[in-house]
């Protein structure tokens, strides 16, 4: 029997690229990024904000309403992958300890992508964020804590946005 081989998160970074470049492609992953993450949530429960925030991005990306960097996007997809790849560093296999690197590996992509995860973030204020899944369920739906966080995000904008003296 063939061992399958590991795929480490430079290896799927080059496995991204196709994806980046194939809308079809990309959305097929993203829809078996959310199985698996419904099926694996409690194990994703630190990262499974940035998580969500991922595939909302993706899902932006792909509708053509949300631009970024390929860079960015590319260390995004290969989050991605290796996070759908049941054979990684830690074999997926292998209880709670199969998830703690896919979980590491989010959580290194989005410190490394602070600034594409705060512009987005911003952006979906701004536009009244609500991408559907890739499986076309509910659209997302801020909990109480993410409203209050996006009411206060939007009057910290429009204080920045406002003249420095209001005429009398």
């Amino acid at each position: 029997m063939k061992k399958k081989a590991t795929l480490t998160l430079e290896q799927a970074t080059i496995k991204a690229a196709p994806y980046v470049r194939h809308k079809k492609k990309l959305l097929w992953l993203l829809e078996k990024a959310t199985r698996k993450s419904q099926q694996c949530y409690e194990f994703l429960l630190a990262p499974w904000e940035n998580w969500q925030i991922f595939l909302r991005l993706l899902r932006a990306h792909l509708a053509g309403k949300f631009c970024a960097p390929a860079g960015s996007i590319l260390s995004v997809v290969a989050a991605v992958i290796y996070f759908v790849s049941p054979f990684d560093l830690i074999p997926d296999s292998i209880p709670v300890l199969g998830l703690i690197d896919d979980a590491a590996v989010i959580t290194c992509v989005a410190r490394a992508n602070l600034t594409l995860i705060s512009n987005f973030r911003k952006w979906e204020i701004l536009h009244g964020g609500g991408f559907p899944s890739a499986l076309d369920s509910e659209p997302f739906k801020p909990t109480p804590i993410q409203k209050e966080f996006e009411k206060r995000c939007r009057e910290a904008f429009d204080r920045e946005r406002e003249p420095w003296g209001k005429p009398n």
